[in-house]
């Protein structure tokens, strides 16, 4: 799953892409840019506990 690196919203989408690489844009801050974070969706951010 893609993550926005400025508000780590999964709204982001894909923009544009080819010669120069996959740009995306944020729906949510309006973030634009190739860099996105990538997370797994099982991944939980709960702590564990002991």
């Amino acid at each position: 799953m893609l993550c926005c690196p400025v508000c780590k919203s999964r709204e982001i989408f894909p923009v544009a892409g080819g010669f120069m690489g996959q740009v995306y844009v944020c729906k949510n801050c309006k973030y634009r840019g190739s860099f996105v974070l990538e997370v797994d969706d099982d991944e939980k951010t709960e702590p564990e506990n002991p």
